[in-house]
């Protein structure tokens, strides 16, 4: 069934595309490695993580079922003790939002001899309640990010307007898209990635440009509440 599910999700996402290079990310959240094995094994490449500790001990468990190669994002909100975890299970931080966050994950990077991606969080909706930064403050960190050798800026992220007024999430997709573009023709070449778009949205993202939709239950179904 997941299999199946996942073949149907691409296909709708390659239709909506046009055919477009856009990535399905399958948010892994609560999901046994069993049942992630069963989307990687139908071909899903591309997994994210909201709770680091989860991260650990799913990519442990994939290893030991000798899971297919795979790329793995946080996309969850990284805690300064949670970077060391982070950092070394992850390829890509989606979720990096202020110059604190930065330092930190290259002090940890430069520890553990690592080089990795990361997506600044915009907060294109300027909600209270999400994580992410003002757009207008975007450029001092991708400056800074710039300025640290074991991390590349290769995306921005974004959770959108929470509504069901459809103008509103275009115009919050359609900003961090214009954002993006800014970001490069400042020489930022490499951030080209945009993480835009769930279960509820994902089609207005990719009309916006997304290259990377986040979903979970689409593919998983319903997680277990017990």
């Amino acid at each position: 069934m997941i299999s199946e599910r996942y073949q149907q999700l691409t296909a709708e996402v390659n239709e909506a595309s046009a055919g477009g290079d856009v990535r399905v990310l399958l948010a892994a959240k609560h999901q046994p490695a069993e049942k992630i094995m069963e989307a990687l094994q139908a071909g899903a490449t591309l997994l994210g993580h909201n709770i680091i500790q989860q991260l650990t001990a799913t990519e442990e468990a994939l290893a030991e079922l000798g899971a297919p190669e795979h790329e793995t994002h946080v996309i969850g909100h990284v805690q300064s003790n949670k970077a060391r975890a982070a950092l070394r299970h992850a390829h890509t931080i989606e979720t990096v939002d202020s110059a604190k966050t930065v330092r930190r994950l290259s002090t940890v990077s430069d520890d553990l001899g690592v080089d990795r991606n990361v997506f600044i969080q915009v907060n294109s909706a300027g909600a209270e309640p999400q994580f992410g930064i003002d757009p207008e403050d975007a450029k001092e960190l991708a400056d800074l990010i710039r300025s640290l050798p074991r991390l590349t800026l290769t995306g921005l992220m974004t959770i959108g307007a929470n509504t069901d007024n459809e103008t509103q999430i275009h115009t919050s997709f359609a900003l961090t898209r214009e954002l993006s573009e800014s970001l490069r023709a400042d020489g930022h070449d490499s951030c080209t990635e945009l993480s835009m778009g769930m279960s509820g949205d994902w089609r207005i993202a990719v009309d916006e440009g997304s290259t990377i939709i986040r979903v979970g239950r689409q593919v998983f179904g319903e997680r277990d509440k017990a």
